[in-house]
C-alpha cells in the first residue's frame, strides 16, 4: 500500500465516522492494467435481486463475466450487473460464535465471494448476506455481528462508487445521513460520474468485533499493507485497523458518528482478528 493509498484509506475513514459524503474525492488509480470484460458468458447465476434493476447502474443482469484477482491474489468475481449480484442464503452449518464477553474472536460469515461492484471490491456470503440490492445499495444483512461486519466492510466500496452511488449510500447506510449531508456536498457529489474503472483498493483481509449487541456493534476492519512507499513488496506486511460503530436501524445495519479515532495500528499480525472464509 502506497502513501497515496494510506491516505485515501485515512480519509475516507474519517469520513464515514462523520457522514460526509459529498467530501469523498480520493478514487485510487487504476492499478490493474488488463480490460477485464464484464459481458462474456459465466456460469450460471445463483440468484438474482428480487426486484431486478430498470438502470445502467443497476442492469439486473444475472451471472458473471471473467473473474480477475485483487492484489491479494485473491479472487474477484466481475458480476454481469453493475451493481452487484447477491448470493442465495442459507443458514450456517454449523454452531458458531458470535456475541461473548470473553474476547473470543466470531466464526466468518461462510460461503463468502469478493466481486467489484462499480469498480471496487465488495464482500458477499450465503449465511450473513447482503441477500439483495435495495436501489444503489447492498441490504439484506443479518442481525448478528457477522452481518454487520459485512455491512461495514460494503460501506467504503459504495461510497468511493461516486455520484448517485455515494449519495445514496449516505442516505441509506450511514445513521441519519439524509440529514447530515449538506447541500452543497451533495450538488458536488450529483455531478460526479459513477466510477467504472478497476480500484487498487482491496477489499479487508480480516475483521474484529470489539463490542456487539443486536443492535449496536463495534467493527474493525483488518487492511493489508505489504508494498511500501516505493512501491516494492514488504517481506512482512503489516495491518491498518479501520472502526466503524454499527446500529440497527430500520432493518438494516448503519454506520454511526464515531466519538474516537476511526483508523488503529499498525499491527504486525492479525491475532484477534477473524479472516474472512474465502
Amino acid at each position: 500500500m502506497n502513501r497515496r493509498l494510506r491516505t485515501v484509506l485515512i480519509t475516507v475513514a474519517a469520513i464515514v465516522v462523520i457522514a460526509i459524503v459529498g467530501a469523498i474525492v480520493f478514487i485510487i488509480p487504476n492499478m490493474n492494467d488488463d480490460d477485464t470484460p464484464t459481458t462474456t458468458a459465466g456460469p450460471p447465476p445463483t440468484t438474482a435481486a428480487p426486484t431486478p434493476g430498470d438502470s445502467e447502474l443497476d442492469t439486473g443482469a444475472e451471472g458473471f463475466g471473467v473473474p480477475d484477482a485483487d492484489l491479494s491474489g485473491r479472487t474477484v468475481m466481475v458480476p454481469n450487473n453493475p451493481a452487484g449480484q447477491p448470493l442465495p442464503q442459507r443458514e450456517p452449518t454449523g454452531p458458531r460464535v458470535e456475541c461473548t464477553n470473553d474476547g473470543q474472536p466470531v466464526t466468518s460469515p461462510e460461503s463468502m465471494m469478493i466481486q467489484r461492484n462499480f469498480g471496487v471490491s465488495t464482500l458477499y456470503s450465503e449465511t450473513d448476506g447482503p441477500s439483495y440490492i435495495d436501489g444503489l445499495v447492498l441490504a439484506g444483512y443479518t442481525r448478528t455481528p457477522q452481518g454487520a461486519a459485512l455491512a461495514a466492510a460494503n460501506i467504503l466500496p459504495r461510497t468511493l462508487a461516486g455520484g448517485q452511488v455515494a449519495i445514496e449510500a449516505g442516505d441509506k447506510l450511514i445513521l441519519n445521513g439524509s440529514d447530515v449531508v449538506g447541500d452543497d456536498a451533495r450538488a458536488v457529489e450529483e455531478n460526479r460520474p459513477i466510477n467504472t474503472g478497476t480500484v487498487a483498493l482491496r477489499a479487508p483481509v480480516a475483521f474484529k468485533i470489539l463490542s456487539c449487541t443486536d443492535t449496536f456493534t463495534v467493527v474493525e476492519l483488518a487492511m493489508i499493507r505489504d508494498v511500501d512507499d516505493s512501491g516494492q513488496r514488504m517481506q512482512s506486511p503489516v495491518y491498518g485497523g479501520l472502526r466503524l460503530n454499527m446500529v440497527w436501524d430500520q432493518g438494516t445495519w448503519k454506520a454511526r458518528e464515531a466519538t474516537g479515532p476511526a483508523s488503529f495500528g499498525p499491527y504486525n499480525s492479525l491475532d484477534g482478528f477473524t479472516r474472512w472464509a474465502l
